[in-house]
């Protein structure tokens, strides 16, 4: 692209970084839908994942300190968080998935958007993704709710563990803004 005049020489890193964040997506989405065949549940693995990542890009959460620690801990949330979902068949805890589901909904309310160090959100910027984690967050709960009320564990909980998943990611990336912050000032 640079070679035929598409972008310029100062869009590089840009295009360097959209191509990476692509690559890393689909490079999830290949490792959710593997772990989903691997424990018979490909369909809740592609429902959990593609509605956490709707939450997660705009609520923000934890950020690992290295991009291999960010793979790794990435991959074993993931895994973990299907784990429960294949293990849901087996045993009857939805109504622990639904109140579980329901405090977190009031965690992310609470702490969403977190921005990072590396990306602090200005005024207008925490107010946009405030609203749209909010909006995607009643997507995600309505979805909870009318697949609670209709028997639909098969979308029940993989919405369920996304706001599971994305409220732990908070607390942690609230956590660690805390401690880093303190760091910084001592």
């Amino acid at each position: 692209m640079l070679s035929n005049g598409t972008i310029a020489e100062d869009d590089r890193e840009l295009y360097i970084y959209g191509l990476f964040i692509l690559i890393s997506q689909l490079m999830f989405f290949v490792i959710t839908a593997v772990f989903g065949l691997l424990l018979g549940c490909l369909l809740e693995s592609v429902i959990f994942y593609i509605s956490f990542q709707f939450i997660r890009k705009y609520a923000g959460g934890y950020h690992a300190s290295t991009e291999g620690r960010c793979e790794l801990m990435s991959t074993l949330s993931i895994l973990a968080s299907i784990v429960v979902i294949r293990l849901s068949r087996q045993f009857d805890f939805q109504m622990v998935m639904l109140i579980a589901a329901a405090i977190c909904t009031v965690c992310i309310l609470c702490l969403c958007p977190l921005d990072t160090p590396e990306k602090p959100l200005s005024d207008k910027e925490f107010k946009y993704f405030r609203k749209i984690s909010i909006i995607i967050l009643l997507v995600i709960v309505a979805a909870i709710v009318i697949s609670y009320c209709f028997g639909l564990a098969i979308l029940f909980v993989p919405c369920c563990m996304s706001l599971i998943l994305e409220s732990i990611l908070l607390v942690a990336g609230r956590l660690k803004k805390a401690v880093t912050k303190e760091k910084y000032y001592e």
